[in-house]
């Protein structure tokens, strides 16, 4: 094979790879396929390193059902603890898994103190804009929007209840936005115990995958963020991964065909 074209294979395979990892992740809300487990052990929160292969990929904050508890910066105990964040990437996906205490079917009813939970925020160049937001519920579960304006909690920058001066960081649901794209994702209804050291603590998955097309204009470094309504408790990933840049990709094969049909030239016109 021609040294040119070699390296050209070659360097299109590291391409559509760099910055990824292969995965096996069906959206079932089965977290067997992330590597995590449960055996009533803090292990458990560890995922497979060959879905998640760097501990900046994902991020653990389970705490004690214990109704007294603060989450911070606000309160609730189990029912809105955030507890692990769980970021992977491919060529063509972005992947999340993301447990938490809150039920899908949690009523955002403030009057009687109940909240329901917030979408999924990207946020690309890790400045604090979120430019992207994933809903997590109701019909429109799995659609991507290019978000113009957030909803925002109860607290401020200090930790105080103060409503209207939310801090601007968290943002808990699309507010208005164009939709960009859709992907797979479930909330699982149905909660399940044993995972990690609080054993009776009752646990719900939120997990999805996203077609990176859903990002068009956007490439890079990325952070993903999510609360509930109340933003009681948030929780934040950096998973210093990187989404490349979509014309790259395409232009690729482009290139390898172009080099290829020009060989073809040289060998018939060599005959």
């Amino acid at each position: 094979m021609n040294k040119t074209l070699m390296h050209l294979i070659i360097a299109a395979s590291m391409l559509s790879s760099a910055g990824a990892q292969a995965t096996t992740i069906a959206i079932d809300g089965n977290l067997a396929d992330w590597g995590l487990k449960q055996t009533g052990q803090a292990s458990d929160w560890t995922p497979n390193s060959n879905i998640v292969p760097n501990a900046s990929q994902y991020t653990v904050e389970d705490q004690t059902g214990n109704a007294n508890v603060r989450l911070f910066p606000g309160w609730g105990g189990q029912a809105y603890d955030a507890e692990a964040l769980y970021v992977s990437l491919d060529s063509s996906f972005l992947y999340l898994a993301l447990i938490t205490g809150l039920s899908p079917n949690t009523q955002d009813n403030p009057a009687n103190n109940s909240y329901a939970p917030g979408d999924f925020a990207i946020d690309f160049g890790q400045n604090g804009s979120y430019e992207f937001g994933i809903q997590t519920t109701g019909a429109d579960a799995g659609k991507v929007y290019s978000v113009s304006t957030w909803h925002y909690g109860l607290w401020d920058v200090n930790g105080n209840h103060q409503p209207t001066n939310p801090d601007l960081m968290h943002p808990t649901s699309i507010k208005t936005g164009s939709q960009t794209g859709v992907g797979s994702l479930i909330y699982t209804s149905t909660s399940f115990k044993n995972m990690g050291v609080y054993t009776n603590d009752k646990h719900y998955v939120i997990e999805a995958a996203i077609p990176l097309s859903s990002f068009a204009g956007y490439s890079g470094k990325f952070d993903v963020h999510w609360t509930m309504n109340c933003a009681n408790d948030w929780i934040q990933a950096d998973p210093e991964l990187t989404v490349p840049e979509p014309g790259t990709l395409a232009l690729l094969p482009l290139g390898l065909l172009s080099l290829m049909a020009l060989r073809r030239r040289k060998l018939a016109s060599a005959a």
